[in-house]
């Protein structure tokens, strides 16, 4: 057995567990697991910085896999690797592609959402879950792609292209994982799609401590893919109770001002009244015809607003798309989307009836037209 061996290369997927850690070093064309016991006796490292590490080989017989117990740690260097990314940060953001002024803003009541991930991780399901919790209104969209690997970034960057336009806001998604994992997120062709876009894009990808050239590059950077659901979902009760709040506020408002203006009118008329005391009784007469005529535009005036006030709630109640449920009916989606005509279902299709006062999961048995 080898003994006293010494190794070049860079550090990838760096972690700790207990007084352990455990990495590997990566060359151009090969990479080995290494061990690192009791690793505060020696340097520590961290992805990306190339090292020379001495130590003995070890091959475990049972599962025929080699790896490095390292005694040692010495610095040499940042790693080619991660030397590379700082290269394109830096031309990324001389050409303006991070620019601050180019970001788009996130719409605050986005109906249409695209989640471009994988369809078989654990991350779409953690968004659609975080959404749920508070919205029924969102359409919740996935397009599929795989998020590591070599390729992936021109599926993410074709996926962008795609979409572009169609959603209301596109989040660009992945759990955590190594530096290779997250490589096709540090990638030109990705920043760029994402800068040359016209919709909001929201990137999500590993956790709150990594940071992605997409992450740089897109209008805004959730720290996880369950922070951007977050993000864009908004309360739906909340805003319901709001905008009600606001009309009841408006009506009273009106109505105390047309109270006021009929207070301000009477006190006139009361004044006049009054001079008119004190003419001929030709003149007074006159007076009285005024006053009246004034009397008579006013009460049209009032009546007219009360009218236009009356349209408009009622207007508003027409449009609200919360109104038909609090009268009684039902809302319908299928797998998250507004059912709006029988063309949409067929016999067999689960469908989620929502009353003003709960949820109704219930099965298509028969279609009529």
């Amino acid at each position: 057995m080898l003994h006293d061996v010494s190794v070049f290369g860079e550090v990838s997927g760096f972690k700790i567990s207990g007084p352990h850690a455990y990495f590997t070093i990566k060359g151009k064309e090969a990479a080995i697991s290494c061990n690192l016991f009791q690793y505060k006796r020696t340097y520590v490292p961290k992805d990306g910085d190339s090292v020379i590490v001495k130590g003995t080989p070890d091959f475990y017989a049972k599962t025929g896999k080699l790896s490095f117990n390292v005694v040692s740690v010495q610095p040499v260097g940042i790693g080619d690797l991660h030397a590379q990314l700082e290269q394109l940060k830096a031309k990324l953001l001389k050409e303006g592609i991070f620019a601050p002024e180019h970001k788009k803003a996130i719409p605050a009541f986005p109906f249409e959402v695209c989640v471009i991930t994988s369809k078989t991780g654990a991350v779409i399901r953690d968004i659609y879950r975080t959404i749920r919790n508070v919205n029924n209104t969102i359409n919740i969209h996935v397009y599929n792609v795989r998020v590591q690997g070599e390729g992936a970034e021109n599926e993410i960057a074709h996926a962008i292209q795609r979409t572009d336009g169609k959603y209301d806001v596109i989040i660009v998604a992945r759990g955590g994982g190594s530096f290779e994992d997250l490589a096709p997120f540090n990638t030109e062709i990705v920043a760029r799609a994402i800068y040359n876009a016209t919709t909001p894009i929201i990137s999500a990808v590993g956790h709150e401590t990594d940071f992605s050239v997409s992450d740089l590059a897109a209008d805004s950077r959730a720290a996880t893919p369950t922070a951007a659901a977050h993000m864009i979902a908004f309360d739906e009760a909340g805003l319901k109770e709001t905008v009600f709040s606001y009309l009841s506020k408006m009506g009273v408002s009106v109505q105390d001002k047309l109270k006021a203006s009929q207070s301000d009118l009477v006190a006139v008329t009361k004044s006049l009244s009054s001079s008119a005391r004190h003419i001929t009784d030709r003149a007074f007469m006159s007076e009285q015809t005024a006053i009246n005529r004034m009397m008579g535009a006013a009460k049209v005036f009032i009546t007219a607003k009360d009218g236009e006030l009356e349209k408009a709630l009622i207007a508003y109640g027409a449009a609200n798309p919360l109104a038909s449920i609090e009268k009684g009916f039902f809302g319908a989606t299928k797998k998250g989307k507004r059912i709006t005509s029988v063309q949409e279902v067929a016999v067999g299709d689960d469908l989620l009836l929502i009353a003003k006062d709960g949820k109704i999961l219930t099965e298509v048995k028969e279609i009529q037209k």
